[in-house]
């Protein structure tokens, strides 16, 4: 790669900035409060900037809110009171984390204003000095959370706006990376497949070691789609999703990607857990790819509804989600524990994570089963009571509300053959009968 193409390529990353000091913006009446606050927070090294009223407050923070991370302000104030100062401060500063001061005889009525400005904190005086101390820390780290997401927000729309400016440039650097790739997307026009080598490119730039666990994952996500009855087209574009699946991590901060997603804190597990919808944006800019970036936005969710970013369950999760899903997970596990990774499998069929009828699939190609024969030409119709396990949906089954109950290029197993027969039983089906791929055996 030239330098000037590595130069480039590095302003489409994420570079550390230096964090900048961010300080409270204290407002009461009462000259006394403010010095304790002041006295309270100065052991943390926080600064604490005063206002003696709310209109006092509004000017300093139009003057210079950037460098004001939370409002703390007292409820009962001549003219304008607490609560109509953070009410105003959320529609103009919706970042700034907001802090009610009052004492018992005003709580309801504050109480009462929580809702309007969209309250962090609501605390009475006197307030216990520790626990006070907690909630600003905790009210500032909100604050960091919410500034760090939108710059990583601005940064992916700048990556993903970049990219077919870039396609031409990088074209030539990285076709010795793409040889795999340009087998699996033959169907694919010279320019789609040049963004798709772009990417590639620069998730291997970034994070080298995943790109290649991604080419592993694109392999065996080929296979497990083919063992579940998708059509040959339709296994390419999976594996081209596979290969690209993680590129949303390529946008976090590095201290994120040091570590393990099970010892982040909080704050930093919700900022990982972004990265799918990250990479479904960058995708999503080219067209032909806005199915793929839906595929990447949910390749963590579960089969038990407990994964993200929108808690899908079931059939609802697309089936090559589930498919990279499964693929990455195991590859993971047999590469920690290589030993263990029969015993991984038969763990899985009952955590709830992936798709059972997948972790079948999974065992037979591990197991070197040969593949299924080719579906007939053509689809074929069959009356619902006709359905076999084995057989591979053409269609989506839907119930009379729209709903899909089964998704394109399922391939029935026992349980959901007998949930389609039940839901037929009850009416609530569209229709009385199914399209699938051909004719296959009983599995």
């Amino acid at each position: 790669m030239s330098d000037d193409s590595a130069a480039s390529l590095r302003t489409f990353l994420p570079e550390a900035t230096p964090a900048r000091a961010v300080s409270i913006l204290a407002v009461d009446d009462e000259p006394s409060v403010l010095e304790a606050l002041k006295r309270l927070l100065r052991p943390d090294g926080i600064e604490v900037r005063m206002a003696h009223s709310g209109a006092e407050a509004l000017l300093m923070l139009e003057q210079d809110a950037e460098s004001i991370g939370a409002i703390v302000s007292d409820y009962a104030m001549p003219g304008m009171s607490g609560a109509e100062l953070l009410r105003i401060t959320f529609q103009r500063w919706p970042d700034l984390t907001r802090v009610l001061l009052t004492g018992n005889a005003d709580l309801e009525a504050a109480s009462r204003a929580v809702n309007e400005g969209q309250l962090s904190r609501l605390y009475t005086k006197p307030w216990q000095p520790a626990e006070f101390r907690q909630a600003i820390a905790q009210a500032l780290d909100q604050h960091r959370m919410l500034t760090e997401n939108r710059t990583l927000r601005a940064l992916a729309e700048e990556q993903a706006a970049s990219l077919e400016q870039w396609n031409h440039r990088l074209e030539t650097q990285v076709a010795e990376r793409t040889a795999e790739l340009e087998q699996a997307n033959l169907s694919l026009q010279k320019g789609l497949l040049g963004t798709v080598q772009l990417l590639l490119g620069m998730l291997e730039q970034r994070l080298p070691d995943r790109a290649a666990r991604c080419r592993e994952v694109a392999r065996l996500a080929a296979r497990l789609a083919e063992r579940a009855g998708m059509p040959k087209t339709e296994i390419r574009w999976v594996q081209v999703a596979a290969l690209v699946h993680d590129l949303g991590l390529a946008s976090l901060p590095d201290a994120l990607l040091r570590r393990q997603p099970a010892e982040l804190l909080l704050t930093q597990r919700v900022q990982y857990e972004r990265h799918p919808l990250i990479g479904q944006k960058m995708l999503s800019r080219v067209e032909e790819l806005t199915r793929l970036g839906t595929w990447v936005r949910h390749h963590h969710e579960r089969w038990d509804g407990m994964g993200y970013p929108d808690r899908l369950a079931g059939p609802a999760i697309p089936l090559p989600s589930r498919i990279i899903a499964l693929a990455d997970a195991y590859l993971e596990a047999a590469a920690l524990e290589s030993g263990t990774a029969p015993m991984w499998r038969r763990a899985q069929l009952t955590s709830g994570a992936f798709d059972p009828g997948l972790i079948g699939l999974l065992q037979e190609e591990l197991q070197g089963a040969p593949m299924p024969t080719d579906p007939s030409e053509g689809p074929m119709t069959v009356a619902v009571e006709n359905l076999r396990v084995g057989m591979v949906l053409a269609e989506p089954i839907r119930t009379t509300s729209g709903s899909v109950l089964l998704a394109e290029g399922e391939r029935l197993t026992e349980e959901q053959v007998a949930r389609v027969l039940s839901f037929s039983s009850n009416a609530v089906l569209q229709t009385k009968t199914v399209i699938v791929n051909g004719s296959v055996a009983e599995a």
